[in-house]
C-alpha cells in the first residue's frame, strides 16, 4: 500500500510538466558535395496544452495519491482489528485451558468423595461412573482447546509474517474495560474515516478528469524555432513557427467527456453509499459493544457468583447425604459454563471494541493516526503513522 502511494506521488511530479520538446532535422540530398556544402533545416518545437490543462492533470494526480494514502490508512485500521481479535482469542484459549484444569481437579475431588461414599454403602456406584464420564468429557474439551491454541498461534504468526509454529508468549491478560464514548461523537469522527476520505479523493480525481476531457476538445498549440541554411541570405535563415491542432471530429471528444461525467456521477454515488455504510457500521458496532459491556457485567456480578454458590451448596448437601450426586455434577457443569462464558465475553468485548475502533476510524483504543501524506515529499509516506497500532 505504501508503494502504491509512492507511485501515485511520483506520477504527481510528471503530471504537471510539459511534453518533451521535439528536435527535427532535414537535409537537401542534392547539396551533398556542392561548393557550399550540405544544406538543411534544423528545428526545435514544443507542444503547449490549453490553459489549465496542467493544473487539471496535477489535481487528478494529487487526488489519486491521496486516495492511495487513505486506502493504506484504512488497511492499518483493518490490520489493527485483526491483530486485536487474534490477541483476544489467544487470551481466551489460555484462560479456557486454566478453567478446564481447575474443573478437572474439582472432578477428581468429587470422584474421590463418591468412591468413599460408595465403599461405605452411602452412595450408589453410578455416582462414580457419572464422575468418570464428566472427567472424560473435560479431557476431550481440553484437546479441543489445545487445537485452538495451535490455530490462533498460526493466525498471529501469519500477521507477523512468521512460520505458523513460531513461539508466541503466553498472554498476561486483556486490558480493563473502558468507558465507551458517546455514539454521536463516534459518528462525528467517522465523517473523517480513511475510507470516506478515499472516496472524496476519488471524486475529486474524477472531476479533474472531467475538466481534462473538456480541454481535449480545444485546440492545442505548438511553438518552434529553427535554422534553415538553404536560404542564400543569412538574414532569412532563422525561423519561428506556431502550430495549432484542429479538433474536427468533435464526436469522439464528446464521447470522452460523457464518459468522464459518468465517472463523476459514479464517484459521487459511491461516496454517498460509503458514507451511509460507515455510519451504519458505527451504529451496529456500537450496539454490539454496548451489549458486550452489559453481558460482561452480568457474568461477573451475577452468573459466575451464582454458579459458585450453587456448587458449594450442592457439595455440602451431598456430603451430608441430603443431596443427589447428579445435582453436584449439574452445578459443576454450570460453573464451568459460566466461567468459560465470562472468559469468552471478556475476549468478545475486546474484539467488539476493536471493531468499533475500525468502524469509527480510530481514537478509542489508540490516538487517531494523523494524515500521513505530505504532498510533494520524496520520503516514504505513512512510515511514522503506524504509531499507536503496535499494541
Amino acid at each position: 500500500m505504501r508503494q502504491t502511494t509512492l507511485a501515485a506521488l511520483a506520477k504527481m511530479k510528471s503530471a504537471s510538466t510539459l511534453d518533451d520538446p521535439m528536435v527535427s532535422m532535414s537535409v537537401a540530398p542534392r547539396t551533398f558535395g556542392g561548393p557550399a556544402g550540405m544544406n538543411g533545416d534544423f528545428e526545435v518545437s514544443q507542444a503547449l496544452p490549453w490553459w489549465g490543462t496542467l493544473d487539471a492533470r496535477r489535481e487528478a494526480a494529487r487526488a489519486e495519491a491521496e486516495a492511495a494514502d487513505r486506502d493504506a490508512a484504512a488497511l492499518r485500521l483493518r490490520l489493527a482489528e485483526l491483530a486485536r481479535g487474534a490477541f483476544a482469542d489467544w487470551v481466551y484459549v489460555h484462560r479456557a485451558l486454566e478453567i478446564n484444569a481447575a474443573n478437572l481437579a474439582l472432578l477428581d475431588d468429587l470422584r474421590t468423595t463418591a468412591r468413599i461414599r460408595y465403599s461405605t454403602g452411602q452412595a450408589p456406584q453410578v455416582d462414580v461412573l457419572q464422575a468418570d464420564v464428566q472427567r472424560s468429557m473435560l479431557k476431550q474439551q481440553r484437546l479441543e482447546w489445545q487445537r485452538d491454541v495451535t490455530t490462533v498461534r498460526a493466525r498471529m504468526n501469519a500477521l507477523l509474517d512468521r512460520p505458523p509454529q513460531s513461539e508466541v508468549p503466553e498472554p498476561s491478560g486483556l486490558p480493563a474495560p473502558i468507558q465507551l464514548p458517546a455514539e454521536e461523537l463516534l459518528a462525528e469522527r467517522a465523517a473523517s474515516h480513511p475510507q470516506l476520505e478515499k472516496r472524496v479523493a476519488e471524486q475529486r480525481a474524477a472531476e479533474a478528469q472531467e475538466r481534462l476531457a473538456g480541454k481535449e476538445r480545444l485546440p492545442k498549440f505548438g511553438v518552434s524555432a529553427g535554422y534553415n541554411n538553404m536560404w542564400s541570405d543569412p538574414i532569412m535563415r532563422p525561423t519561428l513557427g506556431l502550430s495549432v491542432t484542429v479538433p474536427i471530429d468533435q464526436e469522439k471528444y464528446r464521447a470522452a467527456l460523457d464518459a468522464a461525467r459518468a465517472q463523476v456521477r459514479r464517484a459521487a454515488s459511491t461516496l454517498e453509499d460509503e458514507r451511509a455504510s460507515v455510519l451504519a457500521d458505527v451504529a451496529s458496532a456500537y450496539a454490539f459493544a454496548q451489549e458486550a459491556v452489559q453481558s460482561l457485567a452480568l457474568y461477573r456480578d451475577e452468573l459466575v457468583p451464582l454458579a459458585h454458590n450453587t456448587l458449594e451448596v450442592a457439595r455440602a448437601e451431598y456430603g451430608t447425604a441430603r443431596g443427589d450426586f447428579l445435582n453436584v455434577l449439574t452445578a459443576e457443569q454450570r460453573r464451568l459454563e459460566t466461567e468459560l462464558g465470562l472468559a469468552r465475553m471478556e475476549s468478545l468485548y475486546y474484539q467488539r471494541l476493536a471493531g468499533l475502533e475500525r468502524a469509527s476510524g480510530g481514537g478509542i483504543l489508540t490516538p487517531r493516526v494523523p494524515d500521513a501524506l505530505v504532498m510533494g515529499s520524496s520520503s516514504e509516506p505513512a512510515r511514522s503513522s503506524t504509531r499507536g497500532v503496535d499494541q
